[in-house]
């Protein structure tokens, strides 16, 4: 009895190793994409896209604003080197959100030092976003994964509340990207293999109905989202594209909408409410529930695929950003969580090309050049 109730168990553990495995292959696959979301969903999953929850080469903060006639409309930007030993210079590229014009600066960073300023002391009376990027003497970007940031922001929608920086490893090894043929710009990769991928589809994974009732006080939900720019060198944009949204409500209805984007989602279209959804998501998604949304962007963009200056048109292009809800008396903030990295569908990945300007500050060590490519 003793024996063959061993061999009864051993068949029934067999069973459940079978099932489980049959379970986590079937995840595999379904993980290779998300129903109605373009990009791959397992590489975000398994982290090989930027994140605010690692260190990284360059980073990405997804808003700041100033207002030079208002004491408390402003942001504070930390930006640390966590090498004990090893310095670093940084080029911070300011981005205005209207126009796509660009500032930049040089900041240099010993070991184990972190540098701290206001938006309104560097980039006065203007919203946008930060690129900061680590390079070496020459200007070139270079791989060093130990930047770290965070920010804390004040919105002229009385808005409160903190954001770490998006992190984008350098996966090539020790390496500086080379310069182009044009001999003043270089450029990163952002294809998984020189880079961290950029996203692709995002989501907002709940907001308060933004209608009053009994009991339920107004909220004021928005998004502050973007297509990073390709081009840091010349800055300006050409691009022209349009988010498409999958609004759900908490009765696990979906409908479809979209918003317009061009450098930036513009401010007056920044409430979630501004989403076109028929019927409108104040209907959806009346008084006392809650609901969630999911969108990617449309339009051709224009970037390097090589260092010999050859360009691509995308048909697509990847999307950033945050999101903050006011309601009753909670105020806080969050970045858009990544649902797909910008790498599926025939699309390799995204570049972004810097000018090579000798940092004014310390050097750093440089490194052996490496480039890489997304032409076909």
């Amino acid at each position: 009895m003793r024996a063959s109730r061993r061999r009864l168990l051993f068949g029934f553990s067999y069973t459940i190793v079978s099932a489980l495995l049959f379970f986590v292959l079937t995840l595999d696959a379904n993980a290779q994409g998300i129903a109605g979301l373009p990009g791959s969903a397992s590489d975000a999953a398994l982290g090989r896209g930027v994140s605010d929850n690692k260190l990284g080469s360059v980073l990405f903060f997804n808003y700041y604003v100033s207002d030079a006639l208002s004491s408390q409309v402003n942001t504070r930007i930390n930006i640390t080197n966590a090498h004990a030993t090893q310095d670093i210079v940084v080029h911070v590229f300011f981005v205005d959100s209207s126009t796509c014009n660009i500032a930049d600066a040089f900041i240099c960073l010993t070991g184990n030092q972190t540098t701290t300023f206001l938006a309104s002391d560097l980039d006065p009376n203007v919203a946008g976003y930060l690129v900061v990027i680590a390079v070496d003497s020459q200007g070139r970007p270079v791989s060093f994964n130990y930047l770290a940031g965070d920010e804390l922001v004040v919105t002229p929608t009385g808005h409160r509340f903190g954001l770490a920086a998006m992190a984008a490893a350098r996966r090539d090894g020790n390496f500086a990207s080379p310069a182009n043929s044009d001999g003043t710009t270089a450029t990163m990769f952002f294809n998984g293999t020189q880079y961290d991928f950029l996203p692709y589809a995002m989501v907002l994974d709940s907001f308060p109905s933004q209608v009053s009732g009994v009991g339920a006080p107004l909220a004021d939900t928005r998004l502050y989202a973007y297509s990073p720019l390709p081009d840091l060198a010349t800055g300006g944009s050409a691009f022209s594209g349009t988010l498409f949204f999958l609004v759900h409500n908490d009765t696990e209805n979906t409908f479809s909408g979209q918003l317009p984007l061009n450098c930036y989602l513009a401010s007056d279209k920044q409430r979630i409410t501004s989403v076109r959804t028929s019927p409108p998501i104040n209907t959806i998604i009346p008084s006392g529930r809650t609901g969630w949304a999911s969108f990617y962007a449309n339009g051709s963009q224009r970037v390097v695929c090589n260092t010999s200056g050859a360009t691509v048109t995308l048909a697509n292009v990847p999307l950033m950003g945050a999101t903050a809800t006011k309601v009753g008396s909670f105020t806080g903030g969050q970045n858009l969580r990544i649902a797909t990295t910008f790498n599926a569908q025939g699309l390799s990945g995204y570049s972004i090309t810097v000018p090579l300007i000798p940092p004014s500050c310390g050097s750093s060590v440089d490194y052996p050049t490496n480039g890489s490519t997304l032409c076909p």
